[in-house]
């Protein structure tokens, strides 16, 4: 999508006359065009100064985990260079240095930008990660040499009964139970339980990258009426990361040729009011038992035969922008971030509360408790530990006290 127009950048008549402008780019959002189960991610090296990139080319394995979008590059070490040390105990050389990711809370939306063609294009980023090497060999051949010295101890000594203490422990409360959640150790440990993907890695020059990075960067001449301030023009760059697409806004399709064949968006989002009644019943039995999903898993809904989506199926064939549209026209849903959830449950006691999460989700990344418990009692709404951990709970995931929201459904 795109507009050769569109509200000034500048300062307004006062400003200064002696900094002229001196290039006006028509900008380009390419965000929609290789699908929603695509993302883009950044990788990021903070403790690799950026005149000694690493050489990914040389990489023998690339593997994640896309729940917890956890990745590791193996990269070979240069065990001939003058700075590798192999005067050192066998258990601590190692030939290859692996790269390990951890994930950055973003504080605000990024996106990749080039300059193509006297056109900015941008093309707005998932997420990001940064990676630093690990060192984890170090603690398995400590661990090791400890294991050693407790089995020469343990020969010495005789064999004796020991007595053992039965405890029966008692039903966690709610707080106890979301204590125990939070913890460092289940974390690892539902991140330990999901299985690695290897993934291909493809150079910068190669046919296979320069394939993606053209879809990634297609700019479809596709005008964009603005009518808005600064600010909201600035967030429309990714509609779905604060508000679901208005009125107040007319974008371009994003759509390709084979998408729409044409058509507008206008006669592409129309469902008759059969289709249109069965897609919002079968909303409702979705999102009754998964309360965060994407467009993939709705498409995936849809599609399933023990959905009963009946006349519905048909929006599963729409482009992710008409069927974004017709989700958002059955006024059960918000989108936040390409997620999609359930404005309301029709529970009077959650409800309310329901409502102060959301718009706080639509503001930022993640959130602590004290955050929304705050805005909730400015609001008169008194927060239990039981509506907090029914609600909260439901919507979002947590890393440490941070909380933020659940990404998708695991279907």
């Amino acid at each position: 999508m795109g507009g050769d127009e569109g509200p000034s950048m500048g300062a307004g008549p006062g400003a200064d006359e002696e900094d002229p402008v001196v290039r006006e780019l028509p900008v380009y959002v390419c965000n929609e065009f290789l699908g929603s189960v695509t993302q883009l991610c950044l990788f990021q090296h903070p403790l690799r100064p950026p005149w000694r990139p690493y050489e990914y080319h040389k990489a023998k394995h690339i593997r994640m985990k896309p729940n917890t979008k956890r990745v590791e590059v193996d990269l070979p070490l240069d065990v001939e260079s003058r700075n590798y040390n192999d005067i050192i105990e066998d258990f601590k050389k190692v030939n290859n240095i692996t790269l390990r990711s951890t994930q950055v809370d973003a504080k605000t939306a990024l996106a990749l930008g080039t300059i193509q063609d006297g056109k900015l294009l941008l093309a707005p980023l998932d997420y990001s990660i940064q990676l630093r090497p690990n060192l984890s060999h170090l603690n398995v051949g400590n661990q090791k040499k400890g294991n050693d010295d407790e089995e020469e101890d343990s020969d010495d000594e005789p064999t004796m009964l020991r007595a053992v203490e039965v405890q029966v422990q008692k039903r966690e409360t709610e707080r106890q139970q979301q204590a125990r959640l939070n913890s460092f150790a289940y974390i690892s440990q539902k991140e330990e339980e999901e299985s690695w993907i290897n993934l291909a890695l493809h150079t910068a020059d190669s046919r296979p990258a320069e394939s993606i990075w053209g879809r990634f960067m297609a700019a479809k001449d596709n005008d964009i009426k603005v009518d808005m301030d600064r600010s909201d023009y600035l967030r429309a760059f990714v509609p779905s990361a604060n508000q679901p697409v208005g009125p107040a806004t007319t974008f371009g399709t994003g759509a390709t040729p084979m998408e729409l064949d044409g058509n507008s968006l206008d006669q592409a989002v129309k469902l008759t009011e059969e289709q249109s009644r069965a897609l919002t019943a079968t909303m409702r039995v979705l999102f009754a038992s998964h309360s965060v999903c994407t467009m993939a898993n709705i498409r995936q809904w849809l599609n399933d035969p023990s959905s009963n989506a009946g006349v519905a199926k048909e929006a599963a064939i729409m482009p992710d922008r008409a069927l974004h549209e017709v989700l958002m026209d059955t006024g059960l849903l918000v989108c936040i971030r390409r997620m999609y959830l359930m404005r309301a449950v029709g529970n009077t006691a959650t409800d309310p509360f329901r409502a102060v999460v959301l718009e706080l989700l639509k503001e930022r990344e993640s959130f602590k408790r004290s955050e929304v418990v705050d805005t909730a009692q400015a609001q008169g709404i008194n927060v239990t530990d039981t509506l907090y951990n029914k609600v909260v709970k439901d919507l979002c995931t947590s890393r440490g006290h941070l909380w933020s929201l659940r990404n998708g459904a695991d279907m």
